[in-house]
């Protein structure tokens, strides 16, 4: 017993005075090995040589194929970057650079905007924590766009790396989606008043518009009919799968949704809808948030009239900003980068902007406002997916 004791305090004060990665290389060498059975098809240093570099793939598997993805697309759409990157250049520095501080400010307060909605149905986020997340995300739905799933989809997974609760994250990524659409009508119907005033209101406008009203309330009809008949809501979301699975499967297509996605759906709805009736003030704020979004985006387009020597009134910037953000949302080409570029030098273009200068500064203003975060994105991706600890490689240290 006596000795017994002594080894351990003996052990306990050289684990004090070593490294730990000698004193487990002097603990393995005073062990007896095992000798290697002749029959035994591999060798076990091999298979550990095989986990050890494999480990890191297997825990990154999606980092690769995200980044893959990202540089496939950056390559597929380089000329538009150059093509944004030569517009830029054109136009004066100091409201470039003006610009570019309010897009920055802008994906800070579009990470508010999660924090709010997250805070607003019990999940625990910080802002400057959420700024990689939502870069990521942005990257994800550009480069394999699903309608805001994959977006939705890391966000949850974060929360859920934190610890939080995947169901009520999903219902504040619900929440901010409403609140961003919900903030947005405001300007889109400023827009559609002031292209009437104008006499340049054309059917164009009035069915992108009627297309992201229709969308936008039937996201709020979702949101009340889970906080109220929340049967009901279930059953209607179970019917539109089977009649969508049924005539994709016509079609020879896959079902885009798994079996228990109508439960899903409708319990992240009814949750969202809870919160919003328990928390008013919290919706409240989650609004304001959103609406400030649009505000800095306007603030950044005026930027870039500013940068090319056009100044136009608020009413138009909003106009112009409004139905171009109505037209991505019922818009249903992935990445449309180019065709919203043409919408929004139309809408300027029926107002009196010069064409030529309306065309540069749409190009100008969504090149920043869509590859800004893509490229941001790709930068910190990394920091979603940390690289496993490494095991203490005792072979390449020296003992002092």
């Amino acid at each position: 017993m006596a000795r017994t004791r002594y080894v351990n305090s003996t052990h306990a004060v050289w684990q004090m005075l070593w490294p730990q990665s000698c004193y487990a290389r002097y603990r393995a060498s005073r062990e007896p090995r095992i000798p290697m059975r002749p029959e035994h098809p591999h060798a076990i240093c091999k298979m550990r040589s095989a986990q050890r570099w494999l480990q890191p793939l297997r825990r990154r598997w999606p980092l690769w194929l995200l980044l893959g993805g990202a540089l496939l697309l950056l390559a597929t759409r380089l000329a538009d970057v150059r093509l944004v990157l030569r517009t830029l250049a054109e136009g004066r520095w100091e409201w470039v650079l003006a610009a570019l501080v309010l897009q920055g400010c802008y994906l800070w307060v579009y990470a508010a905007l999660y924090q709010s909605a997250f805070a607003t149905v019990g999940v625990h986020s910080r802002t400057p924590a959420l700024i990689p997340v939502l870069l990521a995300s942005i990257l994800a739905s550009t480069v394999a766009p699903t309608g805001g799933l994959t977006s939705a989809a890391i966000l949850i997974q974060d929360a859920a790396r934190r610890r939080q609760p995947t169901a009520r994250a999903a219902e504040g990524v619900l929440l901010v989606w409403v609140a961003g659409l919900a903030a947005a009508i405001p300007m889109v119907a400023v827009g559609l008043g002031y292209l009437r005033t104008k006499g340049a209101l054309r059917a164009l406008e009035l069915a992108t518009s009627a297309g992201f009203l229709a969308y936008t309330g039937l996201l709020m009809a979702l949101l009340l009919m889970g906080a109220g008949h929340p049967a009901r809501l279930l059953a209607t979301l179970a019917w539109f799968q089977r009649r969508l699975n049924a005539l994709l499967a016509r079609l020879g297509r896959r079902p885009p949704f798994a079996e228990d996605w109508a439960q899903q759906a409708s319990r992240e709805a009814a949750g969202a809808a809870r919160a919003i009736v328990e928390r008013p003030g919290m919706v409240a704020r989650t609004l304001g948030v959103a609406l400030l979004v649009h505000v800095l985006n306007i603030a950044s387009l005026q930027a870039i009239f500013m940068a090319f020597s056009h100044g136009v009134d608020v009413g138009a910037l909003a106009a112009g900003y409004g139905l171009a953000f109505a037209f991505s949302i019922v818009s249903v080409l992935p990445f449309d980068v180019g065709v919203v570029e043409g919408f929004m030098a139309l809408v300027y273009a029926s107002m009196g902007v010069p064409a030529a200068k309306a065309l540069v500064v749409a190009v100008a203003f969504r090149g920043l406002n869509a590859w800004l975060p893509v490229i941001l994105g790709l930068l910190l991706i990394r920091l979603l997916w940390p690289a496993p600890r490494q095991e203490e490689n005792s072979s390449r240290r020296r003992c002092p």
